[in-house]
């Protein structure tokens, strides 16, 4: 009898461990990622961070499944798939919202921001002009969770090295969306959109004469293998974003939300606290270990380029109307 009361009280607690792992498996929420980079990548490893942060704090009830290097989506495709539903979330470059709300490109008119210290400002989490951005792209259906703060932007050429406007001229060059190719336009040469995993066959097959990219993009694509020489113009930042669609978002409870929360402003701190380091010691590997010459402009060449791009800031502003206007007016209080 007692033997019987014991098998079935064991059978019991096994049955009630297997509900609650079931109903624990039921409860774990896997959440998809799309990456156009790969997971050495800076902004890659950050979201690695993220997702390990999230993990470690849910106790595994909360899980994220990464497609890192376009395996899903290229950057431009990312918008719409998590706006849809497509896919949970997504990293994206800023500038691919600019071609339907104007006022996202801000970040990447060129000379805008005449400082690391200014782009931080700008960019903080208590910024006006961060809040207005983040509003705008939830306008979509996709959330901001974080910002990754990428650096500035140089320009690279083949042969005949890019030194002042001039050299612009006639030449096709890559950018990364309106804002970028307004300063193209500005210059006198022919903007050629061309996503950041495309760059290296873009730049190998000559389908541009001028890159632009962040200087780390040119040592982790290996860019130095098919350009030889950057000029360091520091003339617009790279932010990318990394998103979520809305409707998800709102679906999760208060305790998922702060696990994903606390979660993205940890990596969105740990990676703009790095990316300055980083982006100078870029600049030494490719000046130290590469064939690529690295070009400093002079201050009064700085000053031709700004006189240069000035139509480029009132064509953002036209573009963008008021919303363009209080944006820019806000960047210039951080002076």
């Amino acid at each position: 009898m007692q033997q019987r009361i014991f098998k079935s009280l064991c059978l019991s607690a096994c049955a009630s461990l297997l509900m609650c792992a079931s109903l624990s498996a039921e409860a774990a929420r896997t959440l998809k990622v799309t990456l156009q980079v790969n997971t050495k990548h800076p902004v890659g490893a950050n979201i690695v961070y993220f997702k390990n942060q999230v993990e470690k704090a849910s106790n595994g009830e909360i899980k994220l499944q990464l497609y890192d290097s376009a395996q899903l989506y290229k950057g431009s495709e990312v918008p719409q798939a998590v706006s849809s539903g497509a896919i949970d979330m997504g990293l994206v470059l800023i500038d691919e919202y600019a071609g339907t709300l104007p006022a996202t490109g801000l970040f990447s008119v060129a000379f805008l921001f005449p400082s690391y210290e200014v782009l931080g400002k700008a960019a903080a989490l208590d910024s006006p002009v961060r809040k207005e951005i983040d509003e705008l792209i939830r306008s979509t259906g996709t959330r901001v969770l974080w910002w990754q703060d990428y650096g500035p932007v140089q320009l690279l050429s083949k042969g005949k090295p890019v030194v002042i406007p001039e050299d612009m001229k006639g030449k096709k060059v890559r950018v990364l969306g309106k804002p970028s190719g307004d300063f193209i336009n500005a210059v006198g040469g022919i903007p050629v959109k061309i996503g950041g995993s495309e760059q290296f066959i873009a730049y190998q097959r000559g389908t541009v004469d001028v890159g632009m990219t962040g200087t780390t993009a040119i040592q982790s694509r290996k860019l130095f293998e098919v350009m030889d020489s950057v000029t360091i113009t520091n003339h617009a930042q790279t932010e990318f974003l990394v998103v979520i669609n809305d409707k998800l978002w709102n679906s999760l409870s208060e305790q998922e939300k702060g696990w994903i929360s606390t979660a993205a402003k940890s990596a969105e701190e740990t990676l703009r606290a790095a990316t300055k380091d980083e982006n100078l010691e870029s600049e030494k590997f490719i000046a130290e270990k590469t064939k690529m010459k690295v070009i400093h402009l002079t201050p009064d060449q700085v000053k031709a380029w700004q006189a240069a791009a000035a139509p480029a800031v009132e064509t953002y502003i036209q573009t963008a109307g008021d919303v363009g206007k209080r944006l820019v007016d806000e960047i210039k209080k951080l002076y």
